[in-house]
C-alpha cells in the first residue's frame, strides 16, 4: 500500500510530507496563513500528475523507439470558486524535443497510454476514488 505522512511544522500551516519510500517535500500556503516557502498542495496534486504521466510517456516512447530528446509536462488546473475548490479541469500539454524523425502516431499512443493506462494519478483523478478519514487522538 502507498504511504505518505504529512507532519505539521509547528508553524502556521506549514506542513513536512515523508513518503515510505524515504523521500520528503514540504508544503505551505501563501500568506495569510502561510509563509509561502513550499508548494501548495493542489500545485502539488498537478505535480504529481504532471510527473506520473511523464515517466509513463518517456518509459513508452523509449520503448516505441521514438528520439525523444526532452520532455515538459505542463500541468494546468481550473477550480472552482467556491470551496473546497475542486478541480472542475485539468489540461495535460506534453510538449517534446526531437533528435531526428518521429512517428506522430506512435507519440499518440505513447501519451494515450502513459495517461489511460499507467497512471495511477490521473486514473484516481479521471475516475474518483473512495476517501475515508479517521481520527487518533495520542496523549504526552
Amino acid at each position: 500500500m502507498a504511504k505518505a505522512i504529512a507532519t505539521w511544522s509547528g508553524h502556521k500551516v506549514k506542513f513536512d510530507i515523508e513518503s515510505a519510500s524515504g523521500h520528503s517535500a514540504t508544503i505551505d500556503e501563501a500568506p495569510v496563513f502561510g509563509d509561502d516557502e513550499a508548494m501548495r498542495p493542489t500545485e502539488m496534486l498537478l505535480g504529481a500528475l504532471g510527473s506520473c504521466t511523464g515517466i509513463n510517456a518517456v518509459l513508452l516512447l523509449k520503448k516505441f523507439k521514438q528520439p525523444l530528446k526532452s520532455l515538459v509536462v505542463e500541468v494546468e488546473g481550473e477550480q472552482n470558486k467556491d470551496w473546497p475548490r475542486a478541480f472542475k479541469k485539468i489540461e495535460i500539454t506534453f510538449v517534446a524535443t526531437w533528435d531526428g524523425k518521429h512517428d506522430n502516431a506512435l507519440v499518440d499512443q505513447a501519451i494515450d497510454m502513459a495517461c489511460n493506462r499507467y497512471c495511477p494519478i490521473h486514473a484516481t483523478l479521471a475516475h474518483g476514488t473512495q476517501i475515508e478519514h479517521h481520527r487518533k487522538d495520542t496523549h504526552n
